[in-house]
């Protein structure tokens, strides 16, 4: 199913840039999505498809990736609903200052994170440039994910899109592989601080998410948007610095 080959980059012109090419591939199914079913009385306003959802152009159909998430006044197991993905495209997301793209499926009610403040999430990872590998999924297990904003211990686009949310809250970012200082260091002396401990979060939890993850990156026949990454992250609760 995930045997394909990674994406080349079509030619350009003079004038114009050509979005990427990448393989169609399915991203989740299943237990390896976050969620795919609630109450109506939890269904967000606006929710991504659970079974065929794709992206186009510069993205390429990424497949199923069903979003989930608890309020923090809620259980960590509360979900939400698939929807319709012919409601989801690129402008549906929002490309910040520093190139993360980041679609808000659910709004949250509760504080948003400041530096000092801890927070708690959880979250669903894939390789989404190359292959739709799954890297993690915090919320099977119900053992969410978390750090102290500003400490220096997660990825930058991590903290960037947690700092927008407000707990309750659901998005999906979309970390373009080109944007270096975004994600994971490609350099294993920088990626890692001890044997098989990532220097900084969130590192999967098993063997295969981590071989999957660091393939992406340890790979040299690769292209720097093959490293192209999909989070689903899902603010449980947010604690004050006092």
């Amino acid at each position: 199913m995930f045997g394909i080959a990674p994406a080349r980059r079509p030619a350009t012109s003079a004038h114009c840039e050509q979005p990427s090419a990448r393989p169609r591939v399915a991203v989740c199914a299943g237990r390896d999505c976050l969620a795919s079913k609630a109450t109506s009385s939890e269904a967000p306003d606006r929710t991504v498809n659970g079974a065929d959802a794709s992206f186009k152009g510069r993205r390429a159909a990424l497949g199923t990736l069903a979003l989930a998430g608890a309020a923090a006044v809620l259980p960590s197991s509360v979900v939400v609903p698939a929807a319709s993905a012919s409601n989801v495209n690129d402008k549906d997301f929002l490309t910040t200052d520093s190139g993360l793209k980041i679609l808000e499926v659910r709004k949250g009610k509760g504080d948003t994170p400041q530096k000092g403040d801890r927070v708690s999430v959880h979250w669903a990872g894939f390789t989404a440039g190359y292959q739709g590998k799954r890297i993690d999924n915090t919320s099977v297990r119900d053992e969410p994910f978390e750090w102290t904003i500003g400490d220096g211990t997660v990825i930058k686009a991590f903290e960037e899109a947690v700092q927008r949310m407000q707990a309750g809250g659901l998005v999906r970012i979309e970390v373009p592989g080109e944007k270096a200082d975004l994600t994971y260091p490609v350099d294993k002396s920088q990626r890692f601080d001890g044997f098989n401990h990532y220097r900084y979060g969130p590192q999967p939890h098993d063997f295969d998410g981590q071989r999957a993850l660091d393939f992406v990156y340890d790979n040299p026949t690769l292209q720097p948007f093959n490293r192209t990454l999909v989070f689903d992250i899902s603010l449980l609760a947010v604690r004050k610095q006092r």
